[in-house]
């Protein structure tokens, strides 16, 4: 491809190229780079690619992208100069691809818990209501139907941009995908163009590591309602006021009768769901222009809070009601506060659970059905990631569970028993719990302690399928696990 269609829409603040240059792929790390390839220069926290540029040479990169030119940098090399590196790669990715988003109406939803509920919740209504649809996100991307792989929860400009062509190639009207404060931050998103609704659920404590503290992880989510059409914020978080963009239309959606959108007469059915009223408000205070029930086999208040969300993008779209009902009555999402089937007379629940509120929020909802049974919960906290989160999450986990199990959940490059030490170091001494740092023994010992009318919550792993200890990934399934020791 011809440098020149790759760079139309890109600010450059110098350079010594010539437009013609022939180009063959895009590469920000300097070992993939190959003949003819534009070779990107993030300047990371870790590590400043500038430092490679020598390297990407001998592999043969025709093309530098760079913000500034290194002291031993002799400028022979074609080059250009960018304010915003990262920017910059999404945008190539995007021309490379033929801007594959460019006639696909995206909805991005972004916050700390509820992004992968709400985003199943908008596919399941637009697919009701006939559209072609595309999500990209934690569990997986699906693609009119076919499923890819997902490594993360946004994926990378190069792999975004080749999803987004395979969804245009497939005809897909509408794409439904989960933005992370990462993904904004490092403008994952720049070549995507403009989002038609964008979707803020709530700011709870997470990714301290890396946004440093709540304003900046705050101004990071931000970003998505910079590029959106249409803005849909959650009225009971006072973190939407700091999402709120005025050069965009908005709407609010909450327990409040200000709301744009609120529930009403909400019944929580325990293992079995909610239902409520979700009610369209008029416009003066308290006025209502119209109503649906929404029922829901999901579990908990903050599912009433997702399928809100779900339901006011669908409304705004132009979506029958009967529709918007019809489908929020059939979606579940695995990994999400999932009821495994199995024959014991106690049960257990598998939720992805990963930050202080999340797991306050789902101990809360299963302790309001199990009765006069005991919660039990098993829980950790993933390696190399926030740590301030560790015992504020062991505190809640005592204060909330009848006996709490603490074990490792993706240590990483970490010590397991150093992450657990962090945990109990928010737990009163005189809570009930046990550290068990094999997470197979762990759920074994939950399983043994649980007596009839129990409910067992395995918090952390929801929908993951393996385990990283000590840098190395291991397949490991606890569905598959409840089951091995259930035949045993």
């Amino acid at each position: 491809m011809k440098l020149y269609d790759l760079i139309k829409n890109i600010d450059i603040e110098a350079s010594n190229i010539r437009k013609n240059l022939e180009v063959c792929g895009i590469a920000a790390d300097s070992r993939e780079v190959e003949k003819d390839y534009i070779f990107i220069c993030h300047k990371g926290t870790k590590t400043d690619g500038h430092k490679y540029i020598s390297e990407a040479l001998k592999r043969g990169a025709g093309l530098l992208v760079m913000r500034y030119k290194p002291e031993d940098y002799d400028g022979s090399s074609p080059y250009i100069l960018v304010k915003n590196t990262r920017e910059t790669e999404a945008k190539l990715w995007a021309n490379l691809y033929d801007k594959p988003a460019q006639n696909i109406k995206i909805i991005g939803v972004t916050g700390t818990n509820g992004k992968t509920s709400v985003t199943y919740m908008i596919k399941g209504i637009l697919e009701e209501a006939g559209f072609k649809t595309a999500l990209f996100g934690t569990i997986k991307s699906v693609i009119d139907g076919v499923e890819h792989e997902s490594r993360l929860t946004t994926a990378d400009p190069g792999e975004l941009a080749g999803l987004f062509a395979a969804a245009r190639d497939s005809g897909v009207e509408y794409a439904v995908m989960e933005v992370s404060s990462h993904a904004l931050e490092l403008d994952k998103t720049a070549g995507l163009g403009e989002f038609e609704i964008g979707v803020f659920t709530n700011l709870t404590q997470d990714h301290l590591d890396f946004h440093g503290d709540m304003q900046a992880y705050k101004a990071a989510k931000a970003k998505l309602f910079k590029k959106s059409k249409i803005g849909v914020l959650n009225s009971d978080d006072e973190a939407s006021w700091s999402m709120l963009n005025n050069g965009i239309e908005n709407y609010f959606y909450g327990r409040a009768k200000h709301a744009d959108f609120y529930a009403d007469n909400i019944k929580y059915l325990g293992a079995d769901g909610i239902k409520y009223d979700f009610c369209i408000g008029g416009s003066s205070f308290d006025e209502i222009k119209s109503s649906f029930k929404i029922e829901s086999p999901t579990v908990g208040e903050f599912y009433v809070y997702n399928s809100m969300a779900a339901a006011a993008c669908g409304i705004i779209l132009g979506i029958d009601e009967k529709i918007i009902a019809d489908a929020l009555s059939k979606v579940k999402i695995k990994g999400r506060m999932e009821k495994l089937d199995i024959d014991t007379p106690y049960s257990i629940f598998i939720d992805y659970a990963h930050t202080p509120d999340a797991l306050e929020s789902v101990l809360k909802a299963v302790r309001g059905f199990s009765g006069t049974g005991r919660v039990i919960c098993v829980f950790g906290c993933g390696g190399d990631r926030d740590r301030s989160k560790r015992p504020e999450m062991g505190r809640i986990a005592a204060a909330n569970a009848d006996f709490t199990i603490i074990s490792s959940d993706n240590s990483r490059t970490e010590e397991p028993a150093d992450i657990i030490r962090d945990i109990v170091a928010g737990i009163d001494i005189k809570s009930a719990y046990e550290p068990v740092i094999d997470r197979r023994k762990a759920i074994e010992l939950a399983m043994d302690k649980a007596n009839p009318g129990d409910i067992i919550l395995l918090a952390g792993k929801g929908h993951e399928e393996y385990i990283d200890e000590k840098g190395e990934v291991k397949y490991f399934s606890e569905r598959e696990v409840v089951a091995e020791i259930l035949r045993a």
